[in-house]
């Protein structure tokens, strides 16, 4: 088998590498028992195309959750792929991603159940923004019946 050529995209993965410290604020609601989260993450290397994160940290209804990311980039399909589960849900969340023009946000396209409850899945947008080397930002959308992602919340993450 030939090594595998590493590109851009392995190289803008590579930046989320390492220990990260992470903060969101959540809605307060009638099954929210802390509105103000913290939590750290770790992001690492599997050789030199895929990176894996590990986040742990509270949930607002009480309890702890572990959550697990892996992305990569595929050439064949000239898209960055991945994958996250969390200790709190059931879901296999699958990514299809892309940069924009900038290359400073990645943005990963999922299907996930819908927040009202029912048994329908939803579109999701997940967008890693780098605002810096050691700051960044994830944002949660979903896509509206009339297309229009709107998102539903914001962590902020700081490298410790």
């Amino acid at each position: 088998m030939e090594p595998i050529e590493t590109t851009k995209e392995h190289q803008w993965l590579g930046r989320l590498i390492g220990e990260w410290t992470w903060s969101h604020d959540v809605q307060p609601s009638d099954d929210t028992r802390v509105t103000h989260l913290e939590g750290t993450e770790t992001f690492r290397a599997i050789g030199s195309i895929w990176v894996q994160g590990e986040s742990v940290g509270p949930m607002p209804g009480g309890g702890m959750s572990v959550s697990l990311m892996t992305l990569g980039w595929d050439p064949q399909k000239g898209r960055f792929v991945g994958t996250w589960i969390s200790s709190a849900m059931t879901q296999l969340w699958v990514y299809d991603g892309e940069l924009d023009a900038s290359g400073q946000e990645l943005s990963l396209y999922s299907d996930g159940p819908s927040m009202d409850g029912s048994d329908t899945l939803e579109a999701y947008k997940d967008v890693i923004r780098f605002i810096d080397d050691n700051t960044r930002t994830l944002t949660g959308h979903t896509r509206a019946a009339d297309g229009i992602w709107t998102a539903f919340m914001t962590v902020e993450y700081t490298r410790r």
